[in-house]
C-alpha cells in the first residue's frame, strides 16, 4: 500500500508539472518588469510590453480613475518616435491615443473626458508590479 501511495503521489506530481509547462507554452511573452505612473487625483497607470518587442503591443490597467475604464486591462499598440510614446486603442471603430510619454512623464485620455491627465513615472509604483501576474489577470479577464 505504501508504494502504491508514493507511486500515485509521483505520477500525480509529474501530471502537474505537464500541465504547468502546457500552461506556460500558451502564455504570450512579456517584459520582465511592470512600468508604472501616477497622476493627478491619485490615479496610477500600469503598462507592459506584451509579445515581441517588434510587435510594438502593451498590457495597459489604469487604477483609482473615475472612468468606466477604472481597473479594466486593455491591450493597446504602442508607437514610438524620437519624440514621445503612443500608447492607442480603437473607441468607437476610430484610433484613440490613451497615453502620451516623453521622459518620464505624459498624458493620459480617457474617452468621453475633457481634458488630459499629468502623469508621471513611479519607481516605487513599479516595483510593486508583477509581470506575470498582470498577464494572468489580464489572460484570466478574457
Amino acid at each position: 500500500m505504501l508504494i502504491f501511495r508514493q507511486w500515485a503521489t509521483l505520477f500525480a506530481t509529474m501530471l502537474m508539472l505537464m500541465i504547468d509547462v502546457a500552461h506556460a507554452e500558451n502564455r504570450p511573452q512579456v517584459a520582465d518588469k511592470v512600468i508604472a505612473y501616477k497622476g493627478q487625483q491619485g490615479i496610477k497607470v500600469w503598462t507592459l510590453r506584451i509579445g515581441e518587442r517588434s510587435d510594438n503591443q502593451a498590457l495597459v490597467q489604469l487604477e483609482d480613475v473615475d472612468h468606466e475604464w477604472n481597473m479594466r486591462i486593455q491591450k493597446m499598440t504602442v508607437a514610438k518616435s524620437s519624440q514621445d510614446t503612443r500608447y492607442f486603442t480603437t473607441v468607437d471603430g476610430k484610433k484613440f491615443v490613451v497615453l502620451i510619454l516623453q521622459e518620464g512623464w505624459g498624458e493620459l485620455y480617457l474617452p468621453g473626458e475633457a481634458k488630459a491627465l499629468q502623469v508621471s513615472y513611479d519607481e516605487d509604483l513599479s516595483s510593486q508590479g508583477d509581470a506575470q501576474a498582470f498577464l494572468t489577470e489580464y489572460l484570466q479577464r478574457q
